[in-house]
């Protein structure tokens, strides 16, 4: 995830893209419609960085960080903030903002600017504003502004620093290009293939054969819990009901059901449906002319292709169906004509319409009786549907006003349950066959989003027919579970430990003398303890790219050799050591690969552009005066990743 998160910044869409993306990276999680995260209190409104004079304040930092953070963990949901901010994510974050603030003083220090009226573009143009019809909707503005505590000027000013950054990073980073005679090099190195031997010095060879003292086990644990750490877990107390039980709330009357059946009653009348074939052509005296050739004999099929072009199998449509779709004047033609006949053409804002009408149907009126139950049932789940969102509405205010989950399930004789521990990814490390199905679906990712001090949430578990409401009972931090659960495990990983500084003696002493595969082969048969038989490696980097990240570790140190080395890997969980002798490199020659060669052109041009970009924005900040305060960042870190709780 943090790789993503680095490469993302660093490529060349990402340099283009990347201040803008945190000018609305608030306004994006908002619309999002995920509740909660992690929230910014305690830390004063002094600045984490200064960028000529204007301030990142500790409440815009940590509010983007939580913001991102809540992003990234929708695609791992076991990442934790402590983990986002160990692998870079927050420091990240902060050299974005660092980074739009500077580009933005640079850009308007040589003349640029971005006016009002293209920051209302942008903003219309972001999806999540945008209502049902597809325009721009002014109260999903603001309530997605209200739902992250933003305000309308916060949001322009950063996209206008975005629209800043992008002027001055797009062109410097488009259109990127690296020379044949550059990439060539490069480009063979896919090509290339390469042969080796790799060995094994297992530490369990080594290992102490007694069990370890009490002391040395307790020493072992305290220096390695990082190893054994446990994600955050959380355990949920919930209640669902579902929207059956309103049902018996809910009455239809007969004057309804009649007062319905009046409103529609054009749905309900005797109509008239036409099964059509229609071409549309830009001129009146084109589509007469093929209208002409049709009632002369010809098939639809023949004049459309006469005039290069192809019909359209409208299918039945009514009157009032072709009046919405075209025009009135087409629909009026069409109803004129006969069966088998072509309409007079006629115009619509698409051009002149050639329509041929292939039969005619009759569709007798159904009486009120007829469709009662229809009528009814539709009646009856409209007043569901607004009784159970009553109610949860009712539920969402007492919520607001303090109402506790025990007194609202006791209100409503709700059944109370409580979950196992679990991780946001809805696995419980205390029960290995739990399933997180049904409300938990709905649950965990609002949960995992939740201070400690949150009241009851309320979710859909199933549109329009299940709720839950639930709150989060405990919160266990991530932290190693107690030495006494995983005793036999913690004892084992010792004694691998032990044997592993023996084993890595062993591993050096053979990679030492063994300049060929024949010493190599000769020093692992004389070795003092018994070693695994020796494996032949012979593969190439194009084999190497499609396995896709699976490649174990020492045939990818084999790629990163000089021909006639030995060098020592440490394998995976301390298990003990891998030799990797190159006995022999095999070079590509990519000038007969002219496609591959272009290939490595284009990548390698976006890895120039990369440069370009970073260099142009490492110019911007030492161009800007930029001062950062370390007890400000060190503030908010220790606030959103919980130290100060723990301290």
């Amino acid at each position: 995830m943090i790789s993503f998160f680095r490469s993302f910044f660093q490529s060349k869409i990402g340099l283009a893209i990347s201040f803008i993306f945190l000018a609305l990276i608030a306004v994006a999680f908002a619309a999002s419609d995920v509740t909660g995260g992690a929230t910014f209190g305690g830390v004063s409104s002094e600045s984490v960085a200064e960028i000529d004079g204007d301030g990142i304040g500790t409440a815009e930092f940590s509010s983007t960080v939580s913001n991102a953070f809540n992003q990234f963990r929708q695609q791992n949901p076991q990442l934790d903030m402590a983990a986002f901010e160990a692998q870079g994510g927050i420091d990240g974050i902060l050299e974005q903002m660092v980074g739009s603030y500077a580009a933005s003083a640079f850009g308007q220090s040589i003349g640029l600017g971005a006016s009002k009226r293209l920051v209302d573009s942008e903003i219309a143009g972001i999806q999540a504003f945008k209502g049902a019809d597809g325009r721009f909707d002014e109260t999903l503005f603001r309530n997605a502004l209200a739902q992250q505590g933003l305000t309308e000027a916060r949001v322009r000013l950063d996209i206008e620093r975005g629209l800043l950054s992008d002027q001055l990073m797009i062109p410097a980073t488009f259109g990127s290009k690296m020379a044949s005679q550059m990439a060539l090099p490069y480009a063979g190195l896919i090509l290339e293939g390469r042969e080796g031997n790799i060995a094994f010095v297992p530490s369990a060879a080594f290992a102490p054969k007694t069990a370890p003292s009490e002391a040395q086990l307790q020493s072992f644990f305290s220096r390695n819990g990082a190893r054994y750490r446990i994600p955050e877990r959380r355990v949920l107390r919930y209640a669902t009901f579902i929207t059956d039980r309103f049902r018996d709330q809910v009455k239809v009357t007969d004057a309804e059901i009649a007062a319905l059946y009046k409103t529609r009653s054009a749905e309900f009348a005797a109509t008239e449906k036409r099964d059509l074939e229609q071409l549309i052509v830009p001129t009146e005296a084109a589509a007469k002319a093929i209208a002409a050739k049709i009632n002369g004999g010809a098939s639809m099929a023949a004049a459309a292709k006469d005039a290069g072009l192809a019909p359209v199998d409208l299918g039945l449509r009514s009157k009032e169906e072709l009046t919405r779709d075209a025009s009135p004047a087409v629909a009026n033609a069409v109803f004129a004509a006969a069966s088998g006949k072509v309409a007079t053409p006629a115009k619509s804002a698409l051009g002149w319409h050639v329509v041929r009408i292939d039969s005619i149907s009759a569709i007798a009126g159904r009486s009120l009786a007829q469709v009662r139950a229809t009528l009814e049932n539709e009646i009856a789940q409209d007043k569901l549907r607004q009784t159970v969102a009553d109610f949860t509405a009712n539920l969402e205010d007492r919520i607001a006003d303090g109402a506790s989950l025990a007194d609202i399930a006791k209100d409503e004789k709700l059944t109370l349950e409580v979950s196992p521990e679990l991780l946001a990814n809805g696995q419980s490390p205390s029960r290995p066959d739990f399933a997180p199905i049904g409300a938990y679906q709905a649950m965990l990712p609002v949960a995992f989003g939740l201070e400690e001090d949150a009241g009851p949430q309320l979710v859909e578990v199933q549109q329009g027919k299940e709720f839950a409401i639930f709150e989060v009972q405990d919160i266990k931090r991530a932290a190693p579970p107690p030495l006494a659960s995983i005793r036999e495990r913690v004892a084992r990983d010792w004694a691998l430990a032990q044997g592993l500084s023996s084993a890595k003696k062993l591993a050096d002493s053979i990679a030492k003398s063994s300049r060929t595969s024949a010493d190599l082969a000769k020093a692992v048969t004389g070795a003092k303890v018994p070693l695994p038989g020796i494996e032949q490696i012979a593969t190439n980097r194009q084999t190497i790219m499609q396995q896709q990240g699976r490649v174990p570790p020492p045939v990818a140190l084999l790629f990163s050799m000089a021909e006639g080395t030995t060098k020592v890997l440490e394998g995976p969980n301390r298990t003990g050591w891998f030799i990797v002798h190159l006995s022999k490199i095999n070079r590509g020659d990519a000038s007969k690969v002219p496609e591959l060669l272009q290939a490595t052109r284009t990548q390698l041009g976006q890895v120039v552009a990369d440069e370009y970009g970073q260099q142009l924005m490492a110019a911007m900040k030492a161009t800007t005066n930029v001062k950062r305060n370390p007890a400000a960042i060190k503030r908010v870190k220790d606030q959103l990743t919980g130290r100060t709780r723990e301290n």
